[in-house]
This record gives structure tokens, C-alpha cells and sequence, in this order.
């Protein structure tokens, strides 16, 4: 169900509650991962699997249909986000194809660190979480 006002999902609705769970399955291998590319790869799907928990789901209005570009223009509150992460696009795309990339550790960990923080955002947007202390 979408809000007629806002064009966001309604908060709870099990398509941006399913969407929100593949984040944290997503995060969970991440941390469970035995790479930095690995670490980096599944922080950045568990990341763009919760923009799109966000996202108004059927028809898009005009515009990119990137997840990021999306959330910028739907969700303006998380536009640094979604800029943020949208920066990090080609990495992931070279990395999921297999390319060769060198990701540190201390990147990887950094990079982690940032999609929690994003992740417990959009968890707190979608009612899933009280607010941050």
C-alpha cells in the first residue's frame, strides 16, 4: 500500500518490511564475510536493498530508476545518502562482475560501518526500531 499524499510506501507494509529483512541479511554476510571485497559487495546490497524498502513500489515517475537517484528525489531527507552510496556504484558493479579491485580492510570495515547507520535509519523510517539514543 502507498501513502496517496506522499507516493511512500505506507510504514509496515510487508513489501518494505520483506525489502528491510533482505538488508539484514545482506549486512549479516557482510560481517560474516571472509574479504574486504566481500565485506564491501554485501554492506553495499544490504544498503541498497534499505533504499529501496523506502521507495514508492509500481510505476516510477520520469527520471533514473537507480535505487540511489530514486531515494534522492523521493526521500529528500537522505539525499547525502543516497549520494554517499551512489558514489560507491561503479565500485560494486566491478566487484560483483568479478574485476580485480583492491578493497582494504579498514575500508571495508569503514564502509560496514556507515551501511549500520544507514540500515538503523531506514529502520527507524519504516517503524521497525525506536528512535536512535
Amino acid at each position: 500500500m502507498v501513502a496517496v499524499t506522499t507516493g511512500r510506501p505506507v510504514v509496515g507494509t510487508p513489501l518494505a518490511l520483506g525489502r528491510a529483512g533482505r538488508a539484514e541479511v545482506h549486512r549479516g554476510r557482510a560481517v560474516a564475510a571472509r574479504s574486504p571485497e566481500e565485506t564491501f559487495l554485501e554492506a553495499y546490497r544490504a544498503a541498497r536493498s534499505a533504499a529501496s524498502a523506502l521507495l514508492a513500489p509500481g510505476p516510477r515517475r520520469r527520471g533514473p530508476a537507480d535505487v540511489w537517484h530514486r531515494l534522492e528525489a523521493e526521500v529528500a531527507e537522505l539525499g547525502e545518502w543516497a549520494r554517499v552510496f551512489a558514489g560507491y556504484s561503479r565500485l560494486a558493479a566491478a566487484v560483483e562482475d568479478g574485476l580485480p579491485r583492491r578493497i582494504d580492510a579498514r575500508m571495508a570495515d569503514d564502509f560496514l560501518w556507515a551501511v549500520g547507520r544507514f540500515l538503523d535509519l531506514v529502520d527507524q523510517r519504516l517503524g521497525m526500531l525506536g528512535p536512535a539514543a
